[in-house]
């Protein structure tokens, strides 16, 4: 038996087939009767988050055609990620959500494999999470899939009254829609002072990608973030990082560990490459480049509406940590007749479709980002916008 055909056959050759060049050139979407959309509203899940950089695909599709240990991998990949950010540890999970699912385990079981057998029946072990209670949202259910409940708290007098023997973690968000009324510096000393394991939810606090460095420098002993999103990684992978200990529990509650409560939250060899590459190039590409990248886009989309009566334009950066660009849209509605949340239909409606920031985190107003625009969508972008504006003015 010639030695190709049995490298071909076992998985073992690093070179792709000759027939999957064929298929590069195929519009699978098109063929599912799929319509396309711009995304000039942010690398929201529901969009397919973020667009991942050439050297993130190139990574992931070197990835596909090899096979190595997954453990071997991850365990490499981990200390490489830790090494970039300044933490003891890291892992890639597959979401911030499942991120903050086997940190929550690990503070709970640490690394007690009855206890991990045992989850979510949580009997006999710790299992109450200290939250403030402005640092409730829509994702703090993932603390509870382990089993445990959250202890709400307002002040650092309610904290030291709340924690006891079944307290197994104090969680804190950042950024929140309504303030801290006790500060990350502040929890995290509270935290240590009193013996608590910290998990900070820091998942969409990027770009820049430096904010995982600073983040990680605050103290908390957990800490995750979105891989998909502002780090422009997988779509459905992410970060965990902090204490080796931790960090070692949650890897024995994730797969393809058996007795685990997240053996169902897998990573592909690809997703472990490729958010090591994805942070990799987030740290190496500065603010400033990021910047001009999305202003050219915005400048280009302006340069198809400028001259219409009635509308105005601004780029402005949001006041948040993660330093956002966005373009604001307004018209005065005595020249041009269309409401915004009908603009906001007239886009959605075109082939192709053009998706802008919710109105929910845009105050109603209509924004655009640029995080997930491709160059060539700006255009198409201010054309579909020009069309619109005109049919109504």
């Amino acid at each position: 038996v010639p030695i190709s055909l049995i490298t071909s056959i076992s998985g073992c050759s690093n070179e792709e087939s000759p027939r999957s060049s064929n298929s590069v050139n195929r519009d699978y979407f098109k063929e599912l009767g799929i319509k396309p959309f711009v995304n000039a509203a942010g690398a929201y899940s529901a969009y397919g988050g973020a667009r991942m950089r050439p050297e993130v695909i190139a990574a992931m599709r070197y990835a596909a055609t090899r096979k190595v240990k997954m453990s071997t991998l991850h365990t490499a990949v981990g200390k490489k990620i830790a090494s970039l950010v300044g933490s003891e540890s890291a892992m890639v999970t597959s979401g911030a959500t499942a991120s903050i699912v086997l940190g929550t385990a690990a503070c709970m079981t640490l690394g007690d494999e009855e206890k991990m057998r045992q989850l979510p029946d949580t009997t006999n072990m710790k299992n109450e999470i200290i939250i403030q209670k402005k640092h409730r949202y829509t994702y703090d259910r993932a603390l509870t899939v382990a089993g445990s409940k959250l202890i709400e708290v307002e002040t650092e007098s309610d904290v030291r009254k709340s924690v006891n023997n079944r307290t197994a973690m104090m969680f804190f968000l950042k950024p929140t829609q309504q303030g801290d009324n006790i500060s990350a510096e502040n929890y995290i000393a509270l935290a240590k002072e009193l013996g608590i394991a910290s998990f900070c939810d820091a998942a969409t606090t990027t770009p820049p990608g430096t904010n995982v460095i600073d983040g990680v420098s605050e103290g908390f002993d957990l800490i995750c973030y979105s891989g998909g999103k502002g780090l422009r990684g997988p779509y459905s992978a992410g970060l965990l990082l902090g204490k080796k200990d931790l960090i070692k529990y949650a890897r024995r509650h994730s797969a393809p560990n058996d007795i685990s409560i997240g053996r169902g939250m897998k990573v592909s060899a690809e997703e472990y490459l490729g958010m090591l590459v994805a942070l990799m190039a987030s740290l190496n590409i500065s603010e400033k480049e990021d910047f001009l990248y999305k202003q050219q886009r915005f400048k280009n989309i302006i340069s198809h509406i400028a001259d219409i009566p009635g509308v105005s334009t601004k780029i402005f950066e949001s006041e948040s940590i993660t330093n956002e660009l966005y373009l604001d849209i307004d018209w005065d509605t005595n020249t041009i007749k269309l409401s915004r949340e009908d603009f906001v239909e007239e886009l959605r409606n075109h082939n192709p479709a053009v998706e802008v920031r919710l109105f929910r985190f845009s105050g109603g107003r209509i924004q655009l980002s640029a995080t997930v625009m491709d160059e060539g969508q700006d255009i198409i972008t201010g054309e579909i916008i020009r069309k619109v504006l005109l049919q109504y003015s």
